[in-house]
């Protein structure tokens, strides 16, 4: 009777470790999973992605200037920004620019997280493009994963010319890039700013992508990284982990494609630029919290609805090409702990106020340089009211002839 009573004991037991097994597999192997699951099951060269965006068309843009409107009514420059990865995978390899969800997203957590930090700058262009999945920088290594790398580039490119041919040659440019945004600003970079437009660069931002240091050795030759708070025609860079994040900072200093040239490669351990935003230096120095201006988690606010930032809230320095920062007091400034968290682009930006202040004083510093043309000023035509008065011809004298 004793041995029947423990049977059920038994029973629940193994059903108790079995259950601790499937959870421990699962939280060992959810990385595997993330990606499974987000696997687009077909080949790159079958995939039918949305139709490209004509870009001269206002609907194309998260953010785009009134084009009714004088450019010189609005003081500032004018940045392009290009947003991080916000599209996951699973139905396609390249985000569907045509799918409400989708276009909702961004107008949700890119544009008041990552756009709208520039706004004080000047005129903001933002396009909607179609971002290459998250599951083609996870697998980094597929010829369908560059692809669709390639893909989105190709958008970017395309908006970006319409960009320049709205951008007057008296206003600087900002250049702006987080996550693959920044490997699609890189490209820019190289491909435009190696001739005369490079006076025209106040800063780029490559934020959260690796930018290797040897590219200022050929690709990007005219240009420089940033030494100080008021240098120009230089470029930042930085990815910010916590200590604990070493999956992150292995995939990112490792096994993340950048450029070279016209070939998309791993960064292979190569030395990266490293950018610290509570400095705006390359030093190795720590930065203390009392230095953060401020992060933000604007998730769902409009263009009009400017948020708080929550001020100092991180420390942060530079290691190794890589930038350590304290863990956020604000629990929304953190990275959420959710299933695939550690690759997702989380709802906030735990930068937003240093990166405002700091790209509208690049864009004054160059604008005080006088490098680049000056509008004529505006003549003071003032009004003359011409009275109308008869004209009286002489008459004749008598006597003449």
């Amino acid at each position: 009777n004793q041995s029947k009573s423990l049977i059920p004991l038994v029973a629940i037991l193994i059903a108790i470790f079995w259950a601790v097994l499937i959870v421990l597999a699962s939280w060992f192997t959810r990385d595997s999973a993330f990606q499974t699951i987000y696997d687009p099951r077909q080949p790159f060269q079958t995939y039918n992605p949305a139709p490209a965006l004509d870009y001269t068309a206002a609907k194309s843009w998260l953010i785009r200037p009134d084009q009714k409107q004088d450019p010189v009514e609005i003081e500032g420059g004018d940045i392009f920004v290009v947003y991080p990865t916000l599209y996951l995978g699973a139905d396609h390899w390249n985000a569907p620019t045509n799918n409400i969800k989708v276009i909702n997203k961004l107008q949700r957590i890119a544009l008041p997280n990552f756009i709208m930090p520039f706004a004080s700058s000047g005129r903001l262009y933002a396009p909607i493009y179609r971002q290459a999945a998250l599951y083609s920088f996870l697998n980094y290594t597929r010829d369908d994963s560059k692809s669709a790398q390639r893909l989105a580039y190709r958008d970017v490119k395309r908006a970006f010319d319409v960009f320049l041919r709205e951008n007057p040659p008296e206003r600087p440019i900002i250049l702006v890039g987080y996550g693959q945004g920044g490997l699609h600003i890189q490209k820019l970079m190289g491909e435009y700013f190696q001739g005369s437009l490079h006076a025209k660069l106040a800063a780029a931002y490559v934020i959260d992508h690796p930018l290797p240091i040897d590219v200022f050795e050929n690709a990007l030759a005219k240009l420089h990284p940033c030494e100080s708070k008021f240098d120009i025609h230089c470029v930042i860079s930085f990815g910010a982990f916590a200590p604990n994040e070493k999956r992150r900072m292995h995939l990112y200093h490792n096994k993340t494609n950048v450029w070279d040239r016209h070939k998309l490669i791993t960064v292979q351990g190569r030395p990266l630029l490293c950018t610290n935003p509570l400095l705006w230096t390359r030093s190795e120095d720590y930065a203390p919290a009392k230095l953060h201006l401020g992060g933000v988690s604007a998730e769902g606010l409009g263009v009009d609805m400017l948020p708080s930032p929550s001020t100092q809230q991180t420390g942060a320095q530079c290691q190794d090409g890589l930038m350590m920062i304290d863990k956020p007091k604000q629990k929304s400034l953190r990275r959420p702990s959710r299933f695939g968290g550690k690759f997702r682009t989380p709802p906030s930006n735990l930068f937003y106020e240093d990166l405002r202040v700091d790209a509208a004083r690049r864009v004054q510093t160059l604008i005080q340089t006088n490098i680049l043309p000056k509008l004529a000023p505006v003549l003071n035509m003032q009004t003359i009211e011409i009275e109308e008065s008869p004209v009286t011809l002489p008459t004749k004298t008598d006597g003449g002839n």
